[in-house]
């Protein structure tokens, strides 16, 4: 991927949910411990070193109960990115969105080629600044990997199913990269390049299974009738229960 070591992660004295990505601003946060991701990134680097599962469980576990505080503000973390995915829902599944002072809808970018498409679909719901960058990219990743194999976009390549698994690999790759990125420079832990590149597809596996497992049966066969503001409340709750789940592993 080439992002796994192009960060050094966030400071132990960073607040627990930075001010642009927080969707509950009014509500009072604990304050931020110091060594708060000392014992996530050490376990996460016995993990790169040596691609245990059993350690990248136990460096998730230190991640959401110390690293990120927790589930209920985790859900604070990825406001940001909860909002976009609501609005990228909203899109797919109908919306029309004013961009430049054109109004755009899946219609309008039919006949183009697929990966232009695409780009143009993430560049709706990025802006300058915050999570931004991380919100596009796992935007683009999502729609290429549902969208593979189609050369022009077109609306019949839209399907529910296409939504269903763009709004669970956003999501998915969502927490892969906010994770890559407080990993900080765990990831030096690798001897060699093969390494990073396992323990990536390993992480991106395991968050993609679980946030699956959370989010699937929510959407199947209602797909198009959830509102982008329920889709965004959907994935904070989402959120919270991957929380919950890794909080138990020791």
């Amino acid at each position: 991927m080439g992002t796994s070591q192009s960060h050094p992660g966030s400071g132990g004295i960073s607040p627990l949910v930075p001010p642009w990505a927080d969707d509950q601003p009014q509500q009072t946060l604990p304050p931020p411990s110091p060594v708060r991701f000392k014992a996530f990134r050490q376990a996460f680097g016995s993990f790169v070193g040596s691609s245990d599962d059993s350690k990248l469980k136990s460096a998730l576990g230190h991640y959401a109960r110390k690293g990120t505080g927790g589930g209920s503000v985790a859900t604070r973390k990825f406001g940001s990115t909860t909002k976009a995915g609501g609005a990228l829902h909203g899109f797919l599944t109908g919306g029309n969105v004013t961009f430049d002072g054109n109004t755009i809808n899946l219609a309008s970018l039919s006949g183009i080629p697929c990966d232009i498409a695409i780009n143009k679909i993430s560049q709706l719901f990025t802006s300058n600044g915050g999570d931004s960058d991380k919100i596009g990219l796992a935007m683009d990743n999502a729609l290429t990997e549902a969208l593979d194999g189609i050369a022009t976009f077109n609306l019949n390549a839209i399907t529910d199913d296409v939504i269903i698994n763009v709004m669970i690999s956003y999501l998915s790759e969502s927490i892969f990269l906010q994770i890559v990125q407080d990993a900080g420079k765990a990831w030096n832990k690798a001897e060699i390049p093969s390494q990073i590149v396992k323990a990536e597809n390993a992480l991106r596996e395991m968050i993609k299974v679980t946030v699956d497992g959370h989010l699937a049966n929510q959407l199947k066969g209602n797909i198009r009738s959830i509102t982008a503001t329920g889709m965004t409340q959907i994935q904070r709750a989402v959120i919270g229960s991957v929380w919950s789940d890794w909080e138990a592993y020791q």
